[in-house]
Order: C-alpha cells, then structure tokens, then sequence
C-alpha cells in the first residue's frame, strides 16, 4: 500500500501543495510591482517581484530565493543626501553608539523575469503587513516603529532615523526609532512589514481619543501621537476633554519634518534632550507594571498605534548606549534600587 504508485504520487501532491512557493492564484505583476502574502499564521510571507523590481528588508530574514535575484547590501531606503566623507564617517559611528545616522538595509532585486522570496518574522514572532497608502488616505501622518520590528517594505517606503523626544521616549524608550513615509508620487500603495510577538494589533485614536498601553507592547504608532509615562495608582482621565487648539503637542508630525528640526533653537533641543533623558530613566528604574504609556491624539487627523501582545525583554535601543541601557535596566529589575517603585 505504502509503495503502490498512488502513494507516491499522493505524497508529491502534498508536498507541493505545502510548499509556500506554490499558489495557483499567483499574481501576474508588471515590471517594476511587488506583492505581499502572508503565510498561515503569520509566522513568515512570501513576496513576489516582478522583473527589475525590489524590496528591502532586515538582514538575516530571509529564508529561501528564487534564482534569478540578488542581494545589495548596505543600502539606503532614502534619498541619501550629499555629505562629506567627514559626515558619512560620523554617521557610521552614530550608528554604532546609539544606533542613529543613515538607515543601511538589503535591497533585494530580480533581474529578467518573476521570483518569489520567503522571509520568516523570527522564532516566535509574527507578520503585520501596514498599507501605509491607506494610513495617508485617512489622513495618517508618518509612522514611527521600533528599530527591531522592521522585516521588510516596498522600495516605495522612505525609511529614516530619527531622535526621540520626550513623547516618543515613553514608548519606544530608545534613543532612535525609524520612520516611514509614503511619497504619493511613487506608487498606489507601499507595504511596511513589521514583527511582533505573538500577535500584532492595531488601534485607531480617533482626534481627541485617549489610551493606556502597557510600556513595552507598542511598536509603532503614528507620528501625530503624544504619549506620557503615568503611574498605575493614577487613575485616566476619561472625562477630560483634550483641546486639540491648546495643546502643546498640536501635531507631533512636526518633530519628525527634517527642516523644522534643523531651525528649532539649540536651547530648546537641549531642553527636549533632558527631558526625553528623564523619561527613559523612569521606564528604566520602574519595574513593568507601575507605569502605563497614555497615548492621545491631540491632532485633528486620524492616528494608529500598533501593539504586540506579548513583549520581549527591556529594548533600550540599538548600539553601544542601548547595550548599556538594557544592562542597566536589569540590574534595577533585579535589585531594589527601583526607588519605590
């Protein structure tokens, strides 16, 4: 029985048919497309490009290639702007102190003809595939992400660094984070994929709206978001009424525009420097547990956080002072020296 031809041929039809590769919906795309599908359980994707087309994506996640594609390592998902060979070297170290500097990822191309890419989210992880083509039709501003939780996007998607301020330190509590952008000149849609454990979710704050998340589950969230640390015996103020007129943080999209941050005063990026420091000392030295990260939407635009249901360890950021940052953050989780908290 377990010899007979059916058995084979059985066998070669499972086999097939399990194969990530195999759909007989495969998409037909024109020169230039790419295309996303997510594999069951979002454990990992396959995408598909078409000839002379291209993707980036985070180094050590893909699986299995087609012939026919290459890898170009080290590769700006940005314009990269002119600089000087003084310039391209700081920014090297900059990136390898606190993880900030040129954005350098692997760009993945076909040459002649369709090929398929499988890439895996990581052990235990699981996909979130963003359009952020609709996020800019809702009105959306750019979307801030944690460093680690880039897979891969469209060559579309302009990937930058950014440092945090006090509202994104509360959340990301690293020094850097990346930011997309969508240019709307370069295509109908542009897909971010990111990783997260065990499931991602997603959240839309409609303007005015206001919500805790639990520090270390967010991920990403729109640029228009202005977040604070808040102890857990303090209760949200769900009567309040967030004048989108008044507040300080009329539209945080504003933080992340190049020229904006390029002619603010020296004083008061000193002055956001100390107080993003301060928040990031507090997520350090508080166990998880004794503080939330209340999210508002001060702005008058629609705004999305993405959260994982399960976190991992303290991130802290990338580079040498993100090693440091997670090192001491055991050392406080592990001690008494959380100060009562």
């Amino acid at each position: 029985m377990y010899m007979s031809p059916t058995f084979f041929f059985d066998a070669g039809l499972r086999s097939l048919m399990r194969n990530p590769f195999f759909n007989p919906t495969r998409p037909i795309l024109l020169e230039g497309e790419s295309n996303f599908r997510l594999l069951d359980g979002r454990e990992g994707l396959v995408v598909t490009l078409a000839p002379n087309a291209s993707i980036f994506d985070r180094p050590g996640r893909s699986v299995c290639r087609w012939p026919g594609t290459k890898t170009l390592p080290r590769q700006n998902p940005h314009p990269p702007p002119r600089q000087s060979r003084v310039m391209r070297e700081l920014s090297i170290f900059l990136h390898m102190l606190c993880g900030g500097g040129d954005v350098l990822l692997n760009r993945i191309t076909t040459q002649g003809e369709q090929r398929d890419i499988l890439l895996t989210a990581g052990e235990g992880n699981v996909v979130e595939k963003i359009d952020l083509a609709e996020l800019a039709r809702d009105g959306a501003p750019p979307l801030l992400f944690l460093q680690p939780a880039y897979l891969c996007s469209s060559a579309n998607v302009v990937i930058q660094s950014i440092p945090c301020d006090a509202s994104v330190m509360s959340w990301a509590r690293a020094l850097y984070v990346y930011v997309a952008r969508f240019p709307r000149e370069f295509g109908a849609s542009a897909i971010l994929c990111l990783s997260g454990r065990t499931r991602v979710w997603c959240e839309r704050l409609a303007p005015g709206e206001s919500r805790d998340f639990a520090l270390g589950n967010v991920i990403a969230a729109t640029a228009n978001i202005a977040s604070t640390l808040r102890p857990t015996s303090k209760c949200h103020p769900e009567d309040r009424v967030v004048n989108v007129a008044d507040r300080k943080h009329v539209d945080a999209s504003r933080s992340c525009a190049d020229d904006d941050i390029a002619t603010r005063a020296l004083k008061d990026r000193i002055a956001d420097f100390f107080r993003a420091a301060r928040v990031l000392f507090e997520s350090i030295r508080a166990r998880e547990g004794f503080f939330l990260c209340e999210m508002t939407n001060p702005s008058d635009k629609p705004a999305f956080v993405f959260v994982q249901l399960n976190k991992s360890g303290f991130y802290g950021g990338s580079g040498l002072i993100g090693f440091v940052i997670r090192f001491v953050s055991a050392l406080f989780r592990s001690s008494h020296l959380s100060m009562g908290h």
